[in-house]
């Protein structure tokens, strides 16, 4: 093309040009083709702006899509946010998890399996139906319709989404929400990828603290009279010597010592724990040894572990522990795959939750744990564990290692056995297991373990083994020996079959070997053989998406001729906006002519009511020998207001005969919440009273000194967040530069606002993994900044608090106008001409001049722009400007015009309108 055709090209679009203004230049990464990571691929005309409009009212003017207007791809993470629906959003790793509906009906979505999980039913994510842009997960409409609680209808001449909500949402129980977002339509959108804060170990950290006191008293004391109660529990955690440090220390009724741990750890997601020679996790102090196939299980102790296996991964073969940290008066639920599995009623004595020896099937496993605080709070995690055939890359190894003193902490307060153990406190534990990938599809693996089983015997085991594939079907095998002459031999199968995900695995004892890691394991029956079958699928109904089942089935036999039968199962279903978790479980024994036969059943059930009550109910039933109903419970939280709560419950005892009844009300404090409750046992003539008081103190980085804080900075991590207006837009805070009071901070489930220093504190935003916080801005007197983006990422850990300088840059307007030099020396615009404008930072936005040759630069942040046209346009067309342009934009928000003068290398001949 010549340079003149390529005039006579710009001059024609100009005579075409419609009268008026023109509409600016899109400018943001979307618009200029931002990258995609998906699976569908979105060019820049796929673009598409949506109003979108529910119950008649407009809640979002530009909501972006792409692909066809009729079924577009919606962004999750924007859609969910608009509808107040609690997601998560991890847009690297491809996954969305959380809770909808007032049924709170579990939901994971996970693009790189191709799968839905919502249920408990698999629900398949084809190509084409999904898309990973740097901000969010795009799903079709007609698939985001079958996931969430909406009829979606497109009009897509008018560029209209029309949203019918087939259930209450969060949205429309809070009307005040609705009116707020509607009242932000048209004005710029903040920007959605996220702001990433570094939180590195240090050497030292000023340390956090939680407390808990309960002042009361009990009827029921010594010599038939009644006592005072004093019980006290608490928490420090930071960083010491480049890792992080917990502590937790409980007292008696009395006010006496009972418990404590302590522990140092240090995680790496990378896995450069030791540089080079990789690892992911270390700790050292109160501990875990890591399980065995076959041989030693996993036990706590005062010693030290390391790991260079994968955080996020797990096989098949080898069960699970769960634990975590659990405040006084909390319970605990462990949801796999939407089916809640088990529960733990208060904390144990170490002040936390433990889920030992949890099966999981072969793929992607959604583990939520979810928390009811004794005040109606309910905190929900969730982790995604991809799990597998245990096999590893060709030439990469892993190495999993614990040494500790089994069954004791390193203060010892108390003679009790943590973990039920009569003999051996005490006796050294030491398991190391180590496997290393031949090919892609053959891993070899070996064990070694040293430990005192539960009757006090010590066993040495050592194992081998292969990890490796058979027709779609993960394999393992293992040989063991305990040197003494035990032997054992392990064939496992699993995998996915018509929609039946499945584990099953057989042991043969010989020589009395001593298998630990068995369920079954009995010091004073050596096991002859062992076999389980452990199984998920989703059973489909009619009119339902389907009803997620687990089973398990085990058997071991003993040499004595004596055996043992065990069958479980568990659903979990949506009844009417009430979830029901419903559970069976069958046992038989036999040992010489005695035999014992066992069936009970377990109901629960959950509900929300407008938001406000939360009703939970448990049942258990024995139906053999001889049905009865052995307990039956109730509790109801209700939220009065935002700042108290009332917790009402009773549970019935038909065995025991015995009615327990309790109450309290809650005040959430500013600094710490206060309980005044009590319980009467009808059947024991019992009664207790008591105030709780909960709170923290952490050191504020933004005040430089210790304030008192709700509970949460030594269970979880912290942040405190300043809010300021960044003139000069250097990313800190700068003497004269104005704070900014009223933005939202939202984390945890908790949210703050900050104060007219700018300043709020968010604690209890969980451990050991990424957290996620989120800004909002848009109740601020602020107008014409550019806030960072909404989401903030950091990782947490107990007690540490991360500092986040959230910089509002103020912004203004920016014209260029690129102009062309006619014949007779006038200037007129130029069309069609690619505009780069280039930061001091050296970031590049782009733009393309209108009709009469200008193009809108918005939310331009203060500085000196250099404009630029696109050099492969200027050399296709022989063009170039005669003179570098330049604009500085200040601080005050105003626009600011700037002009330019292009000329041609040649000399060409203009067309006239």
């Amino acid at each position: 093309m010549t340079a003149s055709l390529a005039i006579l090209a710009l001059a024609a679009a100009t005579g075409s040009a419609p009268a008026g203004p023109a509409a600016p230049a899109q400018t943001n990464a979307a618009a200029v083709g931002a990258p995609m990571l998906g699976t569908t691929q979105a060019d820049r005309e796929d673009l598409l702006l949506f109003s979108v409009q529910l119950d008649g009212t407009t809640i979002s003017e530009a909501l972006t899509a792409y692909g066809d207007p009729v079924d577009p791809l919606l962004p999750l993470g924007e859609l969910t946010r608009l509808l107040e629906l609690p997601l998560d959003i991890d847009v690297a790793n491809g996954v969305a998890s959380g809770r909808i509906g007032e049924g709170q009906r579990p939901i994971t979505i996970d693009l790189k399996s191709g799968q839905a999980l919502i249920g408990g039913k698999v629900v398949a994510l084809i190509p084409p139906d999904s898309l990973v842009t740097e901000t969010d997960i795009y799903l079709r409409a007609s698939l985001v319709a079958k996931l969430l609680p909406l009829k979606i209808a497109s009009v897509a001449d008018e560029m209209i989404l029309t949203l019918q909500a087939t259930e209450k949402l969060p949205l429309q129980a809070q009307r005040e929400r609705l009116a707020r977002m509607a009242g932000l339509a048209g004005q710029p959108e903040a920007q959605d990828d996220a702001m990433r804060v570094a939180t590195p170990y240090r050497w030292i950290s000023a340390p956090a603290f939680d407390f808990t006191t309960e002042l009361g008293y009990n009827s029921e004391g010594t010599n038939g009279g009644g006592r005072s109660v004093t019980r006290f529990e608490g928490r420090v955690a930071g960083d010491l010597l480049k890792a992080g440090f917990n502590a937790w220390i409980a007292t008696d009724d009395r006010g006496d010592p009972v418990s404590a741990r302590l522990a140092f750890t240090r995680r790496s997601e990378e896995g450069r724990l030791l540089g080079g020679l990789g690892g992911t996790s270390a700790s050292l102090g109160d501990v875990f040894t890591p399980p065995q196939v076959v041989g030693a299980r996993s036990l706590g102790g005062a010693g030290f572990v390391f790991s260079s296996s994968r955080l996020d991964q797990a096989s098949v073969f080898q069960r699970i522990n769960l634990r975590g940290e659990l405040p006084l008066g909390y319970d605990a639920e462990l949801y796999v795959n939407d089916i809640l599995r088990s529960a733990q009623r208060g904390s144990g004595a170490q002040g936390r939750y433990e889920f030992n020896d949890i099966p999981l099937v072969r793929g992607r496993n959604a583990l939520r744990v979810v928390l009811y605080g004794p005040r109606g709070e309910r905190i929900e995690r969730t982790r995604v564990i991809n799990v597998g055939g245990g096999q590893l890359a060709a030439g990469k190894t892993t190495i999993d290692l614990g040494v500790v003193s089994q069954d004791r902490t390193v203060i010892d307060l108390s003679d009790a056995n943590l973990s039920g153990f009569s003999k051996g406190k005490g006796d050294l534990r030491a398991t190391f297991n180590i496997a290393h990938g031949i090919t892609e599809h053959l891993t070899i693996a070996a064990g070694l373990s040293r430990f005192t089983d539960f009757g006090g015997v010590s066993h040495t085991v050592g194992s081998v083994g292969t990890r490796n594939s058979l027709l779609g079907l993960a394999v393992q095998t293992d040989l063991a020996s305990d040197f003494s002459g035990g032997r054992a031999a392990s064939l496992g199968l699993a995998g996915r079959i018509k929609g039946v995900s499945f584990l099953g695995r057989h042991v043969e004892y010989g020589g009395g070997f001593a298998d630990e890691a068995n369920t079954a394991f009995d010091p004073s029956r050596p096991m002859r053989r062992y076999s389980e079958v452990v199984f998920d699928l989703a059973v489909p109904l009619p009119g339902s998406i389907g009803l997620p089942v687990s089973g398990r089935f085990e058997r071991a036999q003993f040499i004595d001729g004596g055996q043992t039968l065990s069958a479980r199962a568990r659903t979990t279903a949506n009844v009417g906006q009430t979830l029901l978790a419903i559970g069976a479980d069958y046992s038989r024994r036999t040992q010489g002519s005695f035999s014992d036969t066992r069936i009970n059943a377990n109901l629960g059930a959950m509900r929300l009511v407008d938001y406000k009550w939360q009703l939970r109910a448990t049942a258990d039933f024995r139906v053999k020998p001889g049905a009865r109903l052995e307990t039956l419970g109730v509790a109801a939280d209700r939220a009065i207001g935002e700042r108290y709560s009332l917790r009402l419950g009773a549970t019935r005892n038909f065995g025991g005969n015995d009615t327990a009844l309790q109450a309290g009300l809650t005040a959430r404090l500013p600094m710490a919440t206060a309980t005044l409750g009590g319980d009467w046992s009808t059947g024991q003539n019992r009664w207790r009273v008591g105030l709780q008081l909960n709170f923290g103190i952490a050191r504020d980085p933004l005040k430089g000194r210790y304030r008192m804080t709700p509970p949460g900075p030594a269970n979880g991590a912290s942040a405190a967040l300043l809010a300021f207006i960044d003139a000069n837009a250097n990313g800190r805070r700068d003497e004269g530069e104005e704070a900014v009071s009223g933005v939202l901070v939202q984390g945890g489930g908790l949210k703050a606002v900050t104060d007219d220093q700018g300043r709020a504190f968010v604690t209890g935003l969980g451990d050991g993994t990424t957290t996620s916080l989120r800004a909002d801005i848009s109740g601020t007197d602020t107008v014409f900044v550019a806030p960072p983006p909404q989401n903030i990422q950091f990782a947490a850990r107990a007690g540490g608090i991360a500092r986040i300088d959230y910089p509002l840059v103020p912004t203004s307007e920016l014209v260029t106008r690129i102009r062309f030099r006619g014949r007779d020396g006038s200037l007129g615009g130029l069309s069609a001409v690619k505009v780069r404008l280039v930061s001091p930072k050296g970031e590049v936005a782009h733009g393309m001049t209108e009709f009469d040759g200008t193009v809108v630069f918005d939310e331009v942040k203060p500085g000196k722009y250099a404009i630029e046209i696109d050099a492969d346009q200027a050399a296709r067309l022989g063009m170039h400007l005669k003179e570098p342009i330049f604009a500085v934009v200040g601080a005050d928000g105003r626009g600011v015009d700037v002009s330019g003068e292009v000329a041609f290398n040649d000399p060409v001949q203009m067309v006239k309108r």
